[in-house]
């Protein structure tokens, strides 16, 4: 009921006489289907640079790299579709892999509960930073990642190893079910997920209510700091996810593991079509953005592009998302 009047009051606010902005943002075309072009685009780019681009081992290590990276943009597509972001997800997936490698070895598959509880927990935390201390989410999360990070190399300097007795532990990731990697199922089973939330529950609602219009939702009886709270549990839920994930495709756990995805993960989620600004985009945005950095990334590498200058392309199609995708109506100065 609370929900229903909640939408209704915000359709009040969407049936005001259109203004410039508004019209603009109808004739605009939706930023998934640039994503979905460029997807498009460089499959046919990469496949003619390279005719084994579209061998069945090399779209298998593109789904292998884009499922892992997949897992941790859901979670942070979460806190920037609030209008945040999460910078703690490298320094959390670092945290947790070498947590999860330590404790299968003494407590066998119940690291995989502990290790999922430990991820929502941080993930939690970083909500309630942001919402009863007030400081930005920036802030927040760089500041927790920081943390997540030292713990890490604490517990282990060095990447840690799973002694090859103990792999048959591994095999609910490693293995597979009907001749289908459950890396892949897992994968499926994490994004219909997500898509269930934000689609079909009530915190999902609230989560696009609060980054559309934080303050009309705020007016409309929404709980902005429980929704904050839960968006970013479900952040670190994918970040936790997506360690697991990664420890046991290597079977062993890294310290610094996670760094990389940080910069990944936004950029999965943005080049997606999901506005920086929030309110905006969703899984399958996400899915799309995370297949296109798959092809991009394994695509330059199997086509002999400099890995310096990879860098420089992943930038550049960062800042053209960005800017098909940034909602600048509700920003009146950019800084």
């Amino acid at each position: 009921m609370k929900d229903d009047v909640i939408g209704t009051k915000l359709a009040g606010v969407a049936e005001a006489p259109p203004t410039v902005t508004a019209r603009r943002k109808r004739g605009r075309v939706p930023a998934i289907y640039f994503s979905i072009g460029l997807l498009l685009l460089l499959v046919l780019v990469f496949s003619l640079g390279n005719q084994n681009f579209l061998s069945l081992y090399n779209l298998n290590t593109i789904a292998s790299y884009s499922a892992i990276l997949l897992m941790v943009a859901l979670g942070q597509m979460n806190t920037i579709l609030i209008g945040g972001i999460d910078l703690s997800v490298g320094g959390l997936m670092s945290f947790v892999s070498v947590v999860f490698i330590t404790l299968i070895k003494i407590v066998g598959l119940w690291a995989f509960p502990v290790c999922i509880a430990i991820a929502l927990l941080v993930g939690l935390m970083n909500g309630i930073v942001l919402t009863r201390i007030k400081i930005p989410s920036f802030i927040a999360t760089l500041g927790t990642g920081g943390i997540l990070t030292s713990l890490a190399l604490l517990i282990s300097p060095l990447p840690v190893d799973l002694p090859s007795g103990s792999y048959g532990l591994l095999d609910i990731v490693n293995g597979a079910w009907l001749g289908i990697p459950n890396l892949l199922l897992l994968t499926i089973a994490g994004f219909a997920f997500f898509l269930l939330i934000l689609r079909y529950t009530a915190t999902g609602r609230r989560i696009y209510y609060t980054g559309s219009n934080i303050k009309m939702s705020w007016m409309s009886g929404v709980d902005i700091s429980r929704t904050r709270n839960l968006a970013f549990a479900l952040s670190g839920l994918g970040a936790g996810a997506a360690a697991i994930m990664l420890s046991s495709t290597q079977y062993g756990g890294d310290p610094t593991s996670g760094n990389v995805f940080i910069l990944q993960s936004i950029a999965a989620v943005v080049v997606g079509g999901t506005a920086l600004t929030g309110g905006t985009g969703g899984p399958i945005n996400t899915l799309i953005g995370a297949l296109i950095l798959g092809v991009m990334e394994n695509g330059m590498n199997v086509v002999g592009v400099d890995a310096y200058f990879q860098q420089s392309i992943l930038g550049l199609v960062i800042i053209i998302s960005v800017a098909l995708t940034f909602d600048r109506s509700k920003t009146a100065v950019v800084k």
